[in-house]
């Protein structure tokens, strides 16, 4: 039964369209393995067991009927806290939100649904997505890494990644404003998809930070990332920031032949940040892969990219945050948690100037980034500086661990392009010492998520990182 919640998306539809796998069956075995594991896992705020069940006996009745069937029909999923459900409780990881029931579902929420997918539940997230779901003592208690359950996941798509690399969902709907879809793919050993922004709609989200927000699929494959995205992308009336650009079929890119694409790595901007040794040797291996799958590599460089966090991404974040959250930061002060509340509250110190630099700062950095990709055409970085470790998420006085760098951050290698909305895909590349999973995150110009997908697809072919299960079940 566990090794059904090992299927790949793609697998799994390949046995449900051939009759070989009900969505009943496969629901079941899932909700199984969350009965078996999530309790020491924590990956859950609001399981939807019944419902998945009915949702599940519905398609499975339909199957015997069905003509044609999506890759993601009777494919069971989860949402992260953030997402609206209609009839089912959205916290956002927050007392504020504690027993707010949407009456609509957010539009990624019914396109998956339009193609067939199982709701599983709702998963843990860090308060609001920005801080908190980090400590015992808050809302939301949070998840815990299954590669080693005192390390942790990387935050805020929390109990997305580590119920996907657990086998408790087989692909999770993460938000990410600075990295987090990519972070706690990284830290979980799973596949995380940030799309360009605007590419899906986030109608129906709570919002952090209007300019920043992006929603993502996060699975065990770049194939599966693929077939979510598909689904999920798309202009929506209800988004006034989402796109009219084409969709494009992602799945059938994924088999394009990627020799002779161009390659760019950044080594000042990884000199300047900081990289601890062992996630830089296992960097430098996903590069030889690279280049044995005929892609050439060249030095490419992004001047004010060191800039990007502090002087962007950082104030753009808290103006906007605190612009969104102001009316609940009067009346609900007493529900936040007390780091959200400060981290929130110091957008309300930063002034229009400040908000209007952090924009010029945001447009010197993404021209430079598309001068860029006039020779390249995709950049590859580390995701994170670091691999999952017991301690804080930022790290000074690294030494002789990290090569060159005064502060390692772990947003340093994801939030510079939520600032310029570009799309990213993170994929796993290796463990270091500690068993722990590492990550390398795929660049790419706007719009363009079929040149990622599948350069990652490719590199996944001839990889087996991505296919390793935590110790769960030993």
């Amino acid at each position: 039964m566990f090794d059904l919640c090992y299927l790949s998306i793609a697998e799994a539809a390949e046995r449900i369209h051939t009759r070989k796998l009900s969505p009943l069956e496969l629901t079941q075995a899932h909700l199984h393995r969350i009965e078996q594991l999530d309790s020491q896992l924590r990956t859950f705020i609001t399981l939807t067991a019944e419902l998945a069940v009915q949702q599940a006996r519905q398609a499975t009745e339909e199957l015997a009927r069905a003509q044609v069937l999506g890759p993601l029909y009777g494919v069971p999923v989860t949402y992260k806290d953030m997402i609206a459900t209609a009839g089912v409780r959205t916290t956002a990881g927050s007392r504020v939100y504690a027993d707010w029931i949407p009456q609509k579902d957010a539009t990624v929420v019914t396109r998956l649904r339009t193609a067939g997918a199982i709701t599983l539940g709702k998963v843990t997230q860090s308060e609001f997505t920005f801080s908190g779901g980090t400590a015992e003592e808050d809302f939301v208690k949070p998840a815990r890494n299954p590669w080693n359950p005192k390390y942790p996941t990387g935050g805020s798509s929390s109990g997305s990644a580590a119920g996907v690399a657990a086998g408790l969902a087989m692909g999770s709907i993460g938000g990410d404003s600075g990295g987090s879809v990519r972070i706690p793919a990284a830290y979980c050993g799973v596949t995380g998809l940030k799309p360009t922004y605007g590419r899906v709609s986030r109608a129906g989200v709570l919002p952090l930070s209007y300019s920043m927000d992006h929603l993502g699929p996060i699975t065990r494959t770049v194939e599966d990332a693929a077939i979510v995205l598909q689904a999920i992308s798309g202009n929506d009336e209800e988004d006034p920031t989402s796109s009219r650009q084409e969709v494009p079929p992602y799945q059938q890119f994924l088999s394009r032949n990627i020799r002779g694409l161009k390659m760019g790595i950044c080594p000042s901007y990884m000199d300047a940040v900081g990289v601890d040794l062992e996630v830089l040797s296992a960097f430098e291996v996903a590069v030889k892969v690279f280049r044995g799958l005929g892609m050439s590599v060249k030095e490419v460089s992004v001047p004010h990219l060191n800039y990007a966090c502090a002087a962007g991404y950082n104030t753009l974040m808290r103006v906007e945050a605190f612009h969104a959250h102001f009316k609940n930061l009067k009346t609900e002060r007493g529900k936040y948690g007390v780091r959200t509340f400060r981290n929130i509250a110091r957008g309300g110190f930063l002034s229009a100037q400040d908000y209007i630099r952090a924009q010029q700062a945001r447009t010197l950095i993404s021209n430079e980034l598309a001068k860029a990709f006039e020779s390249v055409d995709t950049l590859l970085m580390p995701t994170t500086p670091t691999a999952a470790s017991p301690g804080t998420y930022y790290r000074q006085g690294m030494d002789e661990k990290v090569r060159q760098g005064s502060l390692t951050h772990h947003a340093a290698y994801t939030a510079p392009f939520n600032l310029t909305g570009s799309p990213v895909l993170s994929i796993p590349c290796g463990f270091n010492s500690a068993g722990m999973p590492m990550g390398v995150q795929l660049i790419g110009r706007a719009f363009d998520e079929a040149t990622i997908l599948a350069v990652g697809h490719q590199y996944q072919l001839a990889t087996r990182w991505h296919l390793q299960r935590p110790p769960l079940d030993r």
